[in-house]
């Protein structure tokens, strides 16, 4: 009997130890006071300046991150990345020539020994029709004709001659291949700023209002229209330091927005905000049909 009494004392005794482990390891129920957030908004802004050409939506459309909103027009834009393909070509051709100076040289020489030729046959043709003149067997047209051609071929020849005696500075091919690549820089840098001529929207949702109109003159950070989105609802709660402990960024939580009818949904944590005391807990509800408003309060549940 006594062993009896004595084996349900110890059981007792661990039975009471264990309880105060177990309440201290339970986590408590706890309600927050929340409020549905003003939805997100978002302006798409001119990001150089220009005049509007086109506008791709108007007040209540729909669009999506990235739709196109509007497209811009800069003749400065559009100069300089005319000027930097001229740059890559004029590169490109001067690292070509001097890649192959031997074959630029021949060619040069072949087209100055045929200039010569040609010179050579009008100098024969104009002096013989000279002596032809004297004895009135050409017209002075005839004469004025040869003449004329004589100076075309001595025109030519003497413009061959200069290109042949030009001295060719650019004989370093690793140099002019950095030439080549810095003007292929320029090129993109220049399409880059062109692409900012075309301007997208930042979020996806609708636009509530547009600020700009067709041939308008905008300059850089005006906004062009602005966006909200309201297929989604922020909730915002305050939770006291002590009670941080309890909840986690990603921990799906109760929430319960006092609409007519009241709404319940069960959302993970987005986002843990510090605040001078204490914390913000963030979470996301879908709002497909727009009947969650920015004020409306809610109750937060961690259980």
């Amino acid at each position: 009997m006594r062993i009896c009494l004595a084996l349900v004392a110890l059981l007792l005794a661990a039975r009471c130890d264990d309880q105060p482990n177990a309440i201290a390891a339970g986590v408590p129920q706890l309600e927050l006071r929340a409020e549905i957030a003003p939805a997100e908004t978002a302006a798409a802004i001119a990001p150089v300046d220009g005049r509007v050409a086109s506008l791709a939506v108007r007040e209540g459309s729909v669009v999506q991150a990235g739709t196109v909103i509007a497209t811009l027009v800069n003749p400065s834009v559009e100069r300089d990345v005319a000027f930097a393909r001229a740059q890559v070509a004029l590169a490109q051709q001067r690292l070509a020539i001097a890649s192959r100076p031997q074959a630029t040289r021949r060619a040069t020489d072949d087209r100055e020994r045929a200039s010569a030729t040609i010179l050579a046959n009008r100098e024969a043709k104009r002096n013989r029709y000279r002596e032809l003149f004297r004895t009135h067997d050409v017209s002075r047209q005839e004469l004025e004709d040869a003449e004329n051609e004589y100076s075309a071929a001595l025109r030519d020849w003497l413009a061959e001659r200069e290109r042949a005696t030009a001295t060719v500075a650019q004989t370093d091919t690793g140099l002019l291949q950095l030439e080549l690549e810095k003007a292929r820089t320029e090129e993109a840098l220049a399409n880059d700023r062109r692409s900012l001529l075309t301007v997208a929207a930042p979020i996806g949702g609708t636009v509530t209002r547009v600020n700009a109109r067709v041939g308008e003159s905008v300059f850089p950070r005006d906004t062009i229209v602005e966006i909200t989105d309201n297929t989604k609802a922020l909730v915002r709660a305050a939770i006291a330091p002590e009670l941080l402990r309890y909840v986690r960024t990603g921990m799906p939580l109760q929430v319960k927005v006092f609409t007519v009818p009241p709404r319940r949904f069960t959302a993970p944590v987005r986002a843990i905000v510090p605040a001078a005391s204490g914390a913000t807990l963030l979470i996301d509800l879908p709002n497909p049909d727009g009947v969650l408003q920015a004020g409306q309060q809610a109750v937060i549940t961690v259980r």
